[in-house]
Order: structure tokens, then C-alpha cells, then sequence
């Protein structure tokens, strides 16, 4: 659309474009509606160009990158230009030059590298398990990748692997490099606390209840430091490791920084490490002693040279036994999540991710200023839950003028003057967010430390990312009441259902992930939740404030149900199991495991998620307390206890429902009739077990980058023929996105016909081999899979309004005069994703106009000044 600014005063023009329609054919987006994710753990979400004037920002919900024109001076609002789909759940973006940019993809284990000019992806770089930051150092890109604990090294410029470097810390994530860039540290955000169990065996009985009515507590394990002289194994407590860039070998390990690290901050002269990090005070036994004070929010300076650890308390003074303590509250500091110093090092700003605030500090460690990002923080609704903004790292400019702040849960971006303290701006983080209203607005009850009685704790403290911290709680009640669940003695195979009496003091139990939970009921280690809302009480007993309103808790209940777990690594892309696994062969384990007579395994461990969600007879399964059968689908996850006299164990927590059982006690975690079978036996299921499905398949999130020098390549084509396999048995949906000749296309592979449908209504569908006969000199396009159901948007519709992409009417623009010589330009705020730009002549040059522009009328004004030039003209380009 072209406009000419020459029209006379008052007489504005508006230039409409017919919508275009088409009929979806039945099924296409049947299951279109339902949103699924994976709540993406950003470490460096936002960063800048070298030459600082493009501000990149990940959209995780919507698998892309946002590149925003920040070299406007006089605008303190970011520009939205353009928007590149890259893998599921980016959470780090770093600029190698202006115009390559690296992009970490957490679930699709890749690294999607753009041409900003191109505006694309042009290669997808394989990744071990669950990749979470990179940063470049000497011509090399490090990379994190935290489920297989190892930093992977790349030549920046070649892309070939130099090094694979094996940590002995568990879930290495945030990177950071000396300021002479010979050295690289890694923080492990699993690190722990020098805490572990002793079993049940091991331990001394529970004291006494307070309450007179309750019987005897039942035997349990106990939480203890590490250094117990009852405990016969070293538990590592490596929080952060130093890495020499050149050998690629491992300097040394710091200890004694926290339970769970979020982040690194270099000071840019002395080199000294500000670490971002909670402490877990799991130590202490029983909720009501753990009442609104479960962590402390800390920041700990090291000192290199001396590897000396100095810990400043983000909420010192907070008198903990207060509660509710509103005066706390309204200055706490809660689960820092980002780090990073100003130019010169003079001041270090921390992004407090549950609390909605950023801190100014100075170098003893002082806070200097608060700045609250929940603007404005008083009526309208605006300091509620529901419009939590979630801070979570931040990047400033080169002169110190701004620092840019990527909030994660309002998925937008705040800039504030770290001078006057004040937020200047604030705008979304991409044109669209696909999660739905109610589900983003209930997502803020989980994290939002407000909602405790001092501030300082939420929900998310120990589910971190709606995840787990690695450790284990007792979070028993000595004046607590007995509880009834009903279960039946599954294990002799009788239905009845039968009342099992729960009591009040549990003793440790493991921090359980909360994804995964549809069809989990009844929830908690002893299935003593019916519902997820039965969780509500958790707001006054552990976090110290006061029950949820029930709309509001439906509102969580609903965010919590939209949570996948990841892809199990150690099955193969066509989600079958690896021919030997640890030692065994899954395949013989897995027919074991479902052999009803030889390990009756499959009789309570039953169905997609390894349980039949019922309370067994504890004497039949060999517990003192009763527990439902736990679900076996994130086994993999906790192997990382050794308790053999003498060794040396990453964590202190492992497998079952107090973390006290060692991997190598696979499958006997608990007593049955296992020992009908033979060594080998013990083995396969064990490697089954460590293999079993998640309920998403790698297939569901992996990308291969496809250019047409690539595209006749045998693992090219082998990639893509095993995802189409996969989408036909409902494994994953299948996308292309993508530059074909010189235009953005998307692609929806339909299992009806086996062919790709374009973006564009009317379009014949393509064979796979006639998608990439399209492929031209510069043309780059990438095959993706996605969790089903969540294809249609990524393919061809990316609002779901049921008009494919290309087929979307163009916006309005309206010019009028009402003050010669500015015009004013009005276009509509929705739908979103158009850059406004001018032009002296109608065939360009086109450039971004910068100009602040605000919200009126409907739509966003901006008045413009032609400079003095008689004609001009606008137009609206999308950004996607």
C-alpha cells in the first residue's frame, strides 16, 4: 500500500484490501485449538548487535526471533522489523557479527544460525540434550548442553565440533567469559546444597506430633548435610566450572555459591564472578518451621584469584516470623534469575524474576534502586497475578543509556533508564503469542512471589520453570491431621478399592516436576491431592499469604495443564528404542517389564506414563508409608547418586519418592517379585526403563535446515522422510519455514494426501521433492516437527483464524494534517506484525520509521515530519 503525504489538510485517505477467504477442508485443523509447551528456560533471552542498533529477543511461545531497530536516539521503544521462525523453545540468542546471529533451541536440541539480512535460518546445528547458552570466545562458540552435562565447543566460523568437554556438575546452563577471554565458566543450575538422605533404615524415628490426636509418625528417611559421618559417600558440590578456552580442558571448580544457579556476571576489569543463585533451606524440617522462608535470594561474588565466595542476602532485614509482612513485600527480591553489569562495571543489575523487579547494586553489594517492571504497580488491575511481567535477564546499550529487560511471562520488553530508574517503555516481544489468554494470566500464580506473606517465595522456587530443583523437602506437619485416599492392592491384581490412612508427617519427599500432569490424578507422592486446585492451601501453609480466589486457581490449574515433558534423548528420532542401552537391550526389557508373570512390573506401572495413579498396600510394595505408583517417564532424569562407600556422587537425591535410591538399584527401587528374575533380566528392564517414553517424541521438535546445496543429501532426505513417517502415526506434525525465492513461505504437511499445503489458499499441495525443487541460490528452508496439533499455526495459519498466512488482509494506513507541516499517520494496533516505513518515491528505498508513536483512535499515531518535502510515501511491510 502506497500513500501520498500531499493530501490536503483534514482529508484523510484510507485504502482498504479485500479480504481473502478459503474453505478449510475437514480435519485440517482439528486439533488445532489445544496449546501445548514446553515453559522454555531462558538464560540469555535478549542481547544486541555488535554495532548495537538491532535488539534481538526470543519469542519462545512462538518459536521465532524478534529483531527489533533500537538506533533511533529519541524513541525509547524498540521498532519490531522482523520476526524468523527458528526451533522449539529458543532460550538464548548471542550475535556473532550485525548480521549472524545464533539462536539456542532448548527442546529442539539445535542451533538455528541467521542471516538477519536474509532474514532466515540458514543452518540448523545438531546439539546434545537440552542446549541452554552459548557465547563466542578466541573464534569459538561454547555451547551448554544441560541434560548430558557437557560443554560443546564449535569453530564459529566452519561450524565443525572442536571438543566435547564432560562436567562433573549437574545441569550446566549459564556461560560467561573472562574479560581477557582465555577462560570460560559454566553455572550448574542443579549444583545442590551439600544435602542428601538417610533411608529409612538408616535413620532415627520422627520425633513425636504435636498434635495429641495423631498416632506414632511412620518411619521415613531424613534429610542431613552431606558431611553426616553416617553417610559413607562424598556428594560434589561443583557449582560452577572454569574451562581454558584453548586446551578446552577443565581449570577448576568453585563451590559454596548456592542450591540453583541462574546466571554469570563478569565484572569487565577485575574478573570477579557475580552469581544470581538461590539457596535451599531443606534442612530445616517441617512446613509450618518452613512458613514463607523454604529459600534464600542471594547473590555470591568469587573472587578468582583466591576462589573466595562472598554471599550478599537480596532480602536482608526481612524479619521472617512476620507474616504477613506487607513492608517486606513491597521491596522483596525474589529467585534472581539474571545478571548483568553495567559499561565499566561500576553498578550490577539483577532481573528478579519472581517478584517483577529489577535492583541496582553497587560493588560492595549494596542495593541501590528497585525498579518495578509491573507498571504501573498500583490499581487496574495491573499489580494482579494475572499480568505478572516475569524479568528475566537483560542486556544494556553501549553507552549505558538503556538496559533492555526480556520479561518472559508477559513476553515483552521493558526498557529502563538505569539513571532515573524508571521504565521508559514497554512493548511485546513479538506481533503474536499463541498461548491463550487464560492460560498466559493463570501462568502468573505459579511464579509470582507477591502472592507469599513476605515476598520473598512462590511456588516456582522449588518448581523452578515448572520444573524441579533437584533436591528433596520434608515438608511433613507434626499438628497436622490425618488423611484418607482410597486405593486398591493393584500388586495381587484385586480392584477393590480399599481407604488407606495418610498421615501428616511424610519425611522427605523429591521435588516432582509439574508437566506431564494431564490424566495425573490423584496428584503428589501419596496421591493425597485430588485435583490440582487441592494445591491452593500450599499460598498460606508454605508460602506464608493467604488462598487464591478459585477463578484464579482454575486460571493456574489451566496454565498447568498446557506443560509437556521433553523428548526422551535416549530414544531414537523415530521414537523406537536404541539397540543396547547402559549396558542392555530395551527391547528384551521392555517385554519383560510388560510380562505379567516374570516381573509384574506393567501390573501397577501401567498405561503411556508407567502409572496406574493408585495407592498400593505399602507392605506390598515394600514402602513404610503409603505412595501412589510414581510414573516412570522422567527416570532418566534422576541417576545421578552413587551411595557406594567411598565414591564420589554428582547429587545427593536419586530415584524414588524420598530421592534415597541409587541408579544401580534399577528396577529394584522397591521390592517385588523381581527376584524371579535372572542378572541379564535386571539389566534389560533397567535400560528400558532409563529409555521410556515421555509421551513427546523427539520427532515433535526436531529441524533440519534444508538449502539447495543440501538437498539431494541422503541424511538430508532421511531426516525428512522419517519426520513425515512420524506425523502419519501422530507422533509429531510436520512444518516448513523457510526463504523461496526471496519471499517467506510456510508449509503444512497433511497426512490425508502426503503433500505440503502452502501458506496461500488456491495453491496445489507439493510432493516433498517438488518443495525442494523450489529451493534457489540463497533460498533456505527448514522441516520441523511439532508436538501435534500445534503444526497448523507454525504451517500456513499462525493466528488460527482460519485465513492462511499470505492470505491475510493488509492494514489501513490513514494520513491526515491536523497541524501543517506534520502528518500523522494511523494504522490499526491489531492485528500486529506490520512495519510502518517511507519512501520519497513509490519504488523506494524503504526505511523503518523510528519515531515514537503511541496509541489512539484505535489504532498507533505517529506524526511525522516530511523535512520540508512535498510528497512522500508509507507503506506497511510485515515483519513475518
Amino acid at each position: 500500500m502506497i500513500h501520498t503525504t500531499g493530501y490536503p489538510s483534514q482529508s484523510p485517505l484510507r485504502l482498504f484490501l479485500m479480504r481473502a477467504t478459503f474453505a478449510l477442508l475437514t480435519g485440517t485443523l482439528a486439533s488445532a485449538q489445544t496449546f501445548l509447551h514446553f515453559e522454555a528456560r531462558h538464560v540469555h533471552p535478549i542481547a544486541l548487535t555488535p554495532d548495537g542498533s538491532r535488539l534481538l529477543a526470543v519469542n519462545s511461545t512462538d518459536a521465532r526471533l524478534s529483531v527489533f531497530d533500537v538506533s533511533a536516539p529519541g524513541n525509547p521503544a524498540p521498532v519490531l522489523i522482523a520476526e524468523i521462525p527458528v526451533g522449539t523453545e529458543p532460550v538464548t540468542v548471542r550475535a556473532r557479527t550485525d548480521d549472524e546471529i545464533w539462536v539456542v533451541n532448548e527442546v529442539s536440541d539445535s542451533i538455528s544460525i541467521i542471516s538477519l539480512a536474509a532474514g532466515v535460518v540458514i543452518e540448523t546445528l545438531r546439539t546434545p540434550d537440552e542446549p541452554a547458552d552459548l557465547l563466542f570466545a578466541g573464534g569459538k562458540a561454547f555451547v551448554t548442553c544441560a541434560r548430558s552435562n557437557l560443554i560443546r565447543v564449535l569453530d564459529a566460523a566452519t561450524r565443525a565440533e572442536l571438543a566435547a568437554i564432560p562436567l562433573q556438575g549437574l545441569y550446566p546452563r549459564a556461560l560467561a567469559v573472562s574479560p581477557n577471554g582465555s577462560r570460560i565458566y559454566a553455572a550448574f543450575m542443579h549444583s545442590g546444597n551439600r544435602t542428601t538422605v538417610l533411608t529409612a533404615e538408616q535413620a532415627p524415628p520422627q520425633p513425636a506430633p504435636t498434635n495429641p490426636n495423631l498416632p506414632a509418625a511412620p518411619d521415613t528417611a531424613l534429610i542431613v548435610a552431606s558431611n553426616d559421618p553416617r553417610i559413607p559417600y562424598t556428594v560434589l558440590d561443583h557449582d560452577l566450572v572454569e574451562i581454558n578456552a584453548a586446551s578446552h580442558s577443565v581449570v577448576r571448580y568453585f563451590t559454596g555459591v548456592g542450591t540453583n544457579l541462574f546466571d554469570i556476571a563478569v565484572h569487565p576489569s577485575s574478573g570477579d564472578l557475580w552469581v544470581p543463585n538461590t539457596e535451599a533451606r531443606n534442612l530445616v524440617r517441617f512446613e509450618p518451621a518452613l512458613r514463607g522462608h523454604a529459600v534464600d535470594n542471594r547473590l555470591s561474588r568469587i573472587v578468582t584469584s583466591t576462589m573466595a565466595v562472598q554471599t550478599f542476602d537480596l532480602n536482608a532485614g526481612v524479619n521472617y516470623s512476620l507474616l504477613p509482612n506487607p513492608t517486606a513485600q513491597a521491596i522483596a527480591l525474589a529467585q534472581p534469575m539474571g545478571a548483568v553489569f553495567s559499561p565499566g562495571g561500576s553498578h550490577l543489575w539483577v532481573a528478579a524474576f519472581g517478584s517483577d523487579r529489577i535492583a541496582k547494586l553497587d560493588g560492595t553489594g549494596a542495593i541501590l534502586a528497585r525498579v518495578d517492571v509491573r507498571t504501573p504497580p498500583g490499581g487496574g488491575g495491573e499489580n494482579s497475578s494475572r499480568r505478572m511481567r516475569g524479568p528475566r535477564n537483560m542486556v544494556f546499550n553501549a553507552a549505558g543509556s538503556r538496559l533492555y529487560v526480556m520479561n518472559k511471562l508477559s513476553n515483552s520488553i521493558s526498557v529502563v533508564d538505569p539513571v532515573a530508574h524508571a521504565v521508559l517503555a514497554e512493548v511485546p516481544a513479538g506481533s503474536y503469542d499463541p498461548m491463550p489468554a487464560m492460560a498466559k494470566e493463570g501462568r502468573g500464580f505459579l511464579f509470582d512471589a507477591r502472592l507469599s506473606g513476605n515476598g520473598t517465595l512462590s511456588c516456582a522456587s522449588c518448581h523452578i520453570d515448572a520444573d524441579l530443583d533437584g533436591i528433596a523437602w520434608d515438608l511433613g506437619d507434626p499438628g497436622g491431621e490425618m488423611m484418607m485416599v482410597m486405593g486398591s492392592n493393584a500388586a495381587v491384581h484385586d480392584p477393590t478399592p480399599r481407604p488407606r490412612t495418610i498421615h501428616p508427617m511424610k519425611g522427605p519427599l523429591a521435588t516432582q516436576t509439574l508437566r506431564g500432569m494431564q490424566a495425573g490424578a490423584p496428584f503428589h507422592w501419596r496421591g493425597d491431592r485430588p485435583t490440582l486446585q487441592s494445591f491452593n492451601s500450599t499460598f498460606d501453609k508454605l508460602m506464608g499469604g493467604s488462598e487464591i480466589p478459585g477463578p484464579d486457581m482454575d486460571a493456574l490449574v489451566t496454565y498447568l495443564l498446557t506443560l509437556k515433558h521433553h523428548p526422551n534423548p535416549n530414544r531414537n528420532l523415530n521414537n523406537t528404542l536404541p539397540s543396547t542401552f547402559a549396558g542392555g537391550n530395551p527391547s528384551i526389557g521392555r517385554t519383560i517389564f510388560n510380562d505379567h508373570i516374570k516381573s509384574h512390573c506393567v501390573t501397577c506401572h501401567t498405561g503411556a506414563a508407567g502409572s496406574n495413579n493408585n495407592l498400593d498396600d505399602k507392605r506390598l510394595t515394600d514402602s513404610r508409608d503409603e505412595v501412589k505408583t510414581p510414573p516412570m517417564r522422567t527416570v532418566y532424569q534422576r541417576i545421578f547418586l552413587n551411595r557406594t562407600s567411598g565414591a564420589q556422587s554428582l547429587s545427593g537425591y536419586g530415584l524414588n519418592r524420598d530421592g534415597a535410591m541409587p541408579a544401580n538399584f534399577l528396577p529394584t527401587v522397591h521390592f517385588y517379585d523381581l527376584d524371579m528374575l535372572e542378572g541379564s533380566d535386571f539389566v534389560n528392564v533397567s535400560a528400558f526403563v532409563l529409555c521410556f517414553e515421555t509421551g513427546t517424541a523427539q520427532s515433535a521438535a526436531f529441524s533440519r535446515t534444508v538449502t539447495a546445496a543440501n538437498s539431494t543429501a541422503s541424511a538430508v532426505i532421511a531426516d525428512i522422510a522419517t519426520l513425515e513417517g512420524q506425523a502419519n502415526v501422530f507422533q509429531n506434525d510436520l512444518v516448513v519455514q523457510g526463504r523461496i525465492g526471496g519471499v517467506m513461505r510456510s508449509f503444512f504437511f497433511e497426512r490425508a494426501t502426503l503433500r505440503y499445503r502452502s501458506d496461500k489458499a488456491g495453491e496445489p499441495v507439493l510432493t516433498r521433492n517438488q518443495v525442494l525443487a523450489l529451493l534457489g541460490g540463497g533460498d533456505a528452508i527448514t522441516f520441523s516437527g511439532t508436538i501435534p496439533g500445534q503444526g497448523a499455526r507454525r504451517g500456513g495459519d499462525r493466528n488460527l483464524d482460519g485465513v492462511l498466512d499470505r492470505d491475510e488482509s493488509h492494514p489501513w494506513i490513514e494520513l491526515s494534517q491536523p497541524l501543517a507541516p506534520l502528518v500523522r499517520v494511523r494504522w490499526p494496533e491489531h492485528p500486529g506484525g506490520w512495519a510502518l516505513e517511507r519512501a520519497l518515491a513509490p519504488q523506494g528505498p524503504w526505511s523503518t520509521v523510528l519515531q515514537p508513536r503511541s496509541l489512539g483512535g484505535g489504532g498507533f499515531l505517529l506524526d511525522h515530519d516530511p523535512q520540508g518535502a512535498t510528497a512522500g510515501f508509507f507503506r506497511l511491510r510485515r515483519t513475518w
